[in-house]
């Protein structure tokens, strides 16, 4: 490989498509959870009150429930797992040049429409979307006030364009979570120096200032110098209190919100401790992060392809099916618009992931449990009315529980999909399923790989795929729980 072609690829540990490819292939009553409002440029508020998208769903507290087991995550973890599919956006000037920092000049796309952008996303079920507003050249894709290397200085719409302003405005009318990455490592400004830290923070407060409501700001940990990262995401969350900060492994510390997740296994947990000093035991999420392109290509480059519908797939599967937030990149060419080949890729997968959950064929079916919560609402039905909001929980003595769902006839099917109520923290600590076949109970079913469906975290979702399978009755059996179990979804497609 090139020397050229190494600067478009993200030099930090990635969620390899090949590593990921070992698996093939609506709530009453809601509170909405959203950023805190921010006035503009222009002194204009930004409001995207209303959206069911933008200003994600939360549940309302049950009267009653059980008590939430610590670490819990607070409104806006709780908004961005759910989630659960996200996408990046690397587009500058490295999509045209390949160098270091190359010539602001460069940078023209001649068809960019942030619309087009926010549109297909739309259509394809993202609910969140992050732009690298500066990557590691240092060129930004607003005309910050404390550099020349930026878009001012391009041919682009004469210098006069603010792509960090189409783009969150176009975020914002299809009804999608914009959000933004800024590179720490910065090629155009020596990292070294000691005005560094007040360079990174003036554009910090630029981007978390001028453009409204930013749901999530990540910095990646690569090459990142030494600095008060602590003392950052404490100004990124006094400049937007309600926004999720991000932060790779290097720097993360105390001030943080979520996580990189590589290879996320079945123990995968949103409970961690933050490295550097950070705390411990806390609520803290993870994303996989993971491109359209081959060999890791963040950017978009003539000399790389895109991977294939089944690999995304199975990244879905190993990313969202082990209780992590899956974020896709699919990246802009030299025009501004997606090629053809990355158009129809993410238009696939969008039509897949529409149809993966459309009939639950345990939905409404007769359902009991071995105990149940002594207060009304949290019966076993609960568990497959289709509510995310609503619950089966056991009785308040308990530390397992089974649930079990029979159909008036056998059903057929080939996924799995199981989830806790998060708001009450992660509670299960071992569970198995079985399948009634030919009238007798299958204590040892297996998944697609000959892995029997058995684990110990459940949290957001756990997916389990398995070859087209026939049975009379199915049952979820938690044999450990740090309480009273619970669950919000037990579903079959």
């Amino acid at each position: 490989m090139t020397r050229l072609l190494e600067r478009i690829i993200r030099n930090k540990a990635v969620v390899a498509l090949s590593a990921l490819a070992s698996v093939t292939v609506a709530c009453s009553d809601k509170v909405v959870i959203g950023a805190q409002y921010k006035k503009d440029a222009n002194n204009s508020v930004d409001s995207d009150a209303g959206s069911p998208t933008l200003a994600l769903e939360s549940c309302p507290n049950m009267p009653g429930s059980p008590p939430g087991i610590s670490p819990l995550p607070n409104a806006q973890q709780l908004a961005l797992q759910r989630a659960e599919l996200m996408s990046f956006i690397h587009f500058g000037v490295t999509t045209f040049d390949l160098g270091t920092t190359p010539s602001a000049d460069q940078f023209n796309p001649t068809n960019l429409d942030a619309t087009e952008w926010a549109t297909e996303y739309k259509n394809a079920g993202f609910r969140e979307v992050i732009l690298v507003a500066k990557h590691d050249t240092g060129f930004c894709l607003w005309p910050s006030a404390y550099t020349e290397y930026s878009v001012k200085n391009s041919p682009w719409k004469n210098g006069q364009g603010d792509l960090v302003r189409e783009f969150v405005d176009a975020m914002r009318a299809q009804g999608l979570r914009p959000a933004l990455y800024l590179s720490p490592w910065d090629n155009a400004y020596p990292s070294s120096s000691p005005s560094y830290e007040q360079y990174v923070r003036n554009q910090l407060t630029e981007l978390l200032t001028n453009y409204g409501p930013i749901y999530e700001i990540e910095f990646p940990g690569d090459n990142a110098p030494t600095l008060d990262w602590a003392g950052i995401a404490q100004l990124c969350h006094q400049l937007q209190p309600d926004i999720i900060v991000w932060m790779g492994p290097q720097i993360a510390t105390t001030g943080v919100d979520g996580r990189y997740t590589f290879q996320p296994t079945r123990a995968m947990s949103s409970i961690a401790n933050v490295p550097n000093g950070g705390p411990s035991n806390v609520w803290y999420q993870g994303e996989a992060q993971v491109t359209d392109r081959s060999n890791n290509t963040w950017f978009w480059n003539s000399t790389t392809s895109v991977v294939t519908l089944s690999q995304l797939q199975s990244t879905y599967f190993n990313a969202v099916g082990r209780n992590s937030t899956l974020v896709l990149n699919f990246p802009p060419a030299t025009t501004g618009q997606l090629e053809s080949p990355d158009l129809d890729l993410l238009r696939q997968f969008g039509s897949w992931y529409s149809s993966l959950y459309t009939t639950n064929l345990v939905q409404a079916q007769p359902t009991i449990g071995d105990t149940t919560w002594s207060n009304p609402g949290f019966e076993p039905a609960k568990a497959v009315d289709g509510d995310l909001c609503s619950y089966w929980a056991a009785a308040s003595s308990e530390t397992s529980g089974r649930l079990e769902v029979t159909p008036p006839s056998a059903i057929t099917f080939n996924l799995i999909s199981i989830r806790e109520p998060i708001e009450l923290g992660e509670r299960t600590t071992a569970y198995h399923i079985e399948l009634k076949q030919n009238g007798a109970w299958n204590r040892t079913p297996a998944d697609i790989s000959g892995t029997t469906i058995a684990g110990t975290v459940i949290g957001q979702r756990q997916l389990w795929q398995v070859n087209p399978t026939t049975a009379e009755a199915i049952a979820l059996v938690i044999d450990g729980a740090k309480g009273p179990p619970a669950i919000a979804e037990f579903g079959v497609y």
